[in-house]
């Protein structure tokens, strides 16, 4: 087996077991890490005029059926809003409701949780190096569509 199949099959097993970690700490709120993460980028870009479905997707690299899925799930537990664009009726806007408002602070510490421990045992350069090696290698799958 070559090094880059090594190095594919050890970023997939990483992500693999991400998300297995995230989905455990978001079963506590009895969400999903994908629901967390749409909710997390949602408090981020708060100050925008309006947030369309077709932003998540773009953002979480989903297909239009996943994340329509995902979003209706989220409604129906009452962490968000669909409403038609003001823009452009045929755009979903996304809003928030208090009940993320009320999570945002465990929203934050899992995600910074999950990073410390993927980062334990590495130096400050190690994690410097790590994001860099990481950028370049999505800026290269992102290059290859």
């Amino acid at each position: 087996m070559s090094d880059t199949s090594k190095n594919i099959r050890v970023i997939c097993q990483l992500g693999n077991a991400l998300v297995k970690y995230r989905n455990k700490k978001a079963a506590t709120f009895n969400l999903t890490s994908v629901q967390m993460d749409i909710m997390v980028f949602l408090l981020k870009n708060q100050e925008k005029n309006e947030i369309t479905q077709f932003d998540v997707q773009k953002y979480l690299m989903l297909s239009h059926p996943a994340i329509t899925g995902i979003i209706k799930r989220l409604e129906e537990k009452g962490f968000l809003k669909r409403d038609h664009s003001a823009s452009d009726a045929r755009y979903n806007c996304l809003h928030l409701t208090q009940k993320v408002f009320e999570l945002e602070d465990a929203l934050a510490e899992n995600a910074l949780e999950a990073e410390k421990i993927v980062l334990k045992n590495m130096t400050s350069t190690e994690q410097a190096e790590l994001h860099r090696l990481l950028r370049i290698a999505l800026d290269n799958i992102y290059g290859s569509e």
